[in-house]
């Protein structure tokens, strides 16, 4: 694969942590609130102090009452998955929360939630026994409990509230607990855990279909955070949007689970 080019600040705009903060409260969110965020930071622009400032920002907003939680996946990049040290590959900001001291992590080998705030260790605790993304996953438990979802500098494409609807509808293109990894468990040991075989073809439903029906119900809030477009919706509305589509198009899909390598 070939690296990425060094990050070069010259000749964007900046922004620092007081901007994202007033774009967020100007989105709607507000102190209390609790949020899944999928994020590119290099989407805003030049961030004055980084994916930490991002992270103080919504801490900022979110307030003492709220909760913030982020993907921190390793799509079974990782050999052996270690809540403590396997890193997000989700980008700089999920890894920033990740980092943080107060962060709770969900132990999972291939998809893992990270969480800051007074529901973190509830939204991430059981997700080992649980599919990747059930109803009890952190992300299900998020739509549960009325959280939104934040797409900030990215799209609909990263919106993974939509695989706790195909779940539910048990889609056939998904081979739940079907890809054998290796976990550390709290004892120090490890483990064996499952995730899942991801389909091998195109998917009907992801990710226009999905956009525009939420669209369609006036259920997407819009607007620009830096340079970044941002997306607000609430985790219930696209979990049932995905539901409503994978039961019109999924029947007959001949989309199955790749193969095992």
């Amino acid at each position: 694969m070939e690296a990425k080019p060094p990050y070069d600040p010259t000749g964007r705009p900046r922004i620092g942590r007081e901007q994202i903060a007033a774009g967020l409260r100007e989105m709607g969110l507000r102190a209390g609130d609790l949020v899944q965020v999928h994020s590119s930071l290099s989407a805003l622009g030049h961030v004055e102090g980084g994916a930490d400032a991002v992270v103080d920002a919504l801490l900022e907003v979110l307030g003492p009452e709220g909760t913030l939680m982020v993907p921190t996946f390793n799509h079974g990049t990782a050999e052996v998955f270690d809540v403590r040290t396997t890193p997000s590959i989700n980008g700089a900001i999920t890894e920033a929360v990740r980092r943080r001291p107060e962060a709770y992590r969900s132990v999972h080998p291939t998809h893992p939630c990270a969480a800051i705030g007074p529901l973190a260790e509830l939204l991430t605790c059981e997700h080992l026994h649980l599919l990747t993304f059930d109803l009890r996953s952190p992300l299900g438990k998020l739509a549960a409990m009325g959280g939104y979802v934040l797409l900030l500098g990215v799209g609909m494409n990263r919106n993974t509230m939509a695989h706790v609807g195909e779940t539910l509808v048990n889609v056939p293109c998904i081979g739940q607990n079907q890809w054998p990894a290796r976990v550390v468990d709290p004892q120090g040991h490890i483990v064996r855990a499952w995730g899942m075989l991801w389909r091998d073809g195109p998917c009907r439903l992801e990710w226009e279909p999905l956009e525009q029906h939420l669209r369609a119900r006036g259920h997407i809030r819009d607007g620009q955070i830096g340079q970044a477009p941002v997306q607000l919706m609430l985790g219930a509305h696209v979990l049932g949007a995905a539901v409503r589509l994978a039961l019109h198009y999924c029947p007959d899909c001949p989309t199955r689970p790749a193969r095992l390598p």
